[in-house]
């Protein structure tokens, strides 16, 4: 239960760093005062950040499938049998 908890707060974390880098990246384009450099750096930087909350929401949607076997699945399991 505690590594669940723990991917939680690591993609709160990489949810952030992609909307700061999303904001800087944004900011550096509008203001046209960002060299080649600095874009393809901050590109760099968001899609690592991408990647790094992509890969934690995966794994916590196979935390909750290892998880679902122990849950009802679907109307078979509801109690609601016709007669």
């Amino acid at each position: 239960m505690g590594s669940t908890s723990q991917l939680r707060q690591l993609r709160g974390v990489y949810a952030g760093g992609v909307a700061a880098w999303a904001l800087c990246l944004v900011l550096a384009l509008v203001q046209e005062d960002g060299s080649a450099r600095q874009i393809v750096f901050l590109l760099g930087l968001l899609a690592v950040f991408l990647v790094l909350l992509l890969w934690s929401t995966w794994c916590l949607w196979e935390a909750g499938a290892r998880r679902s076997p122990d849950r009802p699945a679907g109307p078979a399991n509801t109690g609601l049998e016709r007669s």
